[in-house]
């Protein structure tokens, strides 16, 4: 079920970025400008590809250290999941064996591989606790993966966001700066009074 949410909210982000690269192209940017929104896009699929193109490139390691993290916490979660599965199935292959200790004694590396230890002596007990384990992990497990393809996603909305400012105004012919100019209303000409400048050039 949260595969299938996560694949449908993946599809929908897609034809999303699209719809808006098309408006991008049928509204106000240049055909410069729609080109390398457009590429920017399509290339910020791979991790960090936008970001490069964009020439952001302070942006990359942390796309892919936010990616490389999560994955390694996901696959970390994975291995503990795993781990507890092992000692059930030990159980059930070895119905013989009726305490903790005896388990242990058997298969010592499992053992000491598992992120939280066992408290029950049964091997009933052990069962319980392990199916407890793996249930608290299944949970974190998906939050996990919800999180990675959350990061994945923003990587692609900044390069997306990054493309469509890439030509924006940033020279001296629009800008909005702090001054001190001249109050025509004071009673001495020669006061000055703060305010900004506006400069818009055509």
């Amino acid at each position: 079920m949260i595969r299938t949410a996560l694949i449908a909210l993946f599809l929908s982000f897609s034809v999303g970025t699209a719809a808006q690269v098309q408006d991008t192209l049928a509204h106000g940017h240049s055909e410069a400008a729609a080109h390398n929104i457009k590429l920017a896009t399509t290339l910020a699929f791979i991790p960090g590809a936008g970001q490069i193109y964009n020439r952001k490139y302070w942006k990359v390691p942390i796309v892919w250290g936010a990616l490389g993290g999560v994955a390694y916490y996901y696959v970390d979660l994975s291995q503990d999941f795993n781990n507890y599965e092992s000692v059930l199935q030990l159980i059930i292959d070895e119905p013989s064996l009726q305490t903790r200790t005896e388990l242990e004694s058997l298969a010592p590396d499992l053992f000491a591989a598992l992120p939280a230890p066992f408290y029950q002596n049964s091997v009933n007990g052990v069962a319980q606790e392990a199916m407890g384990y793996m249930e608290a992990l299944r949970t974190q497990r998906e939050y996990a993966l919800f999180g990675l393809l959350g990061v994945y996603l923003l990587n692609i909305l900044d390069a997306n966001i990054d493309a469509h400012l890439y030509d924006f105004d940033v020279s001296d012919d629009l800008s909005l700066q702090p001054s001190l100019n001249t109050n025509r209303f004071a009673s001495r000409p020669a006061e000055l009074a703060p305010g900004f400048t506006l400069v818009f050039a055509l």
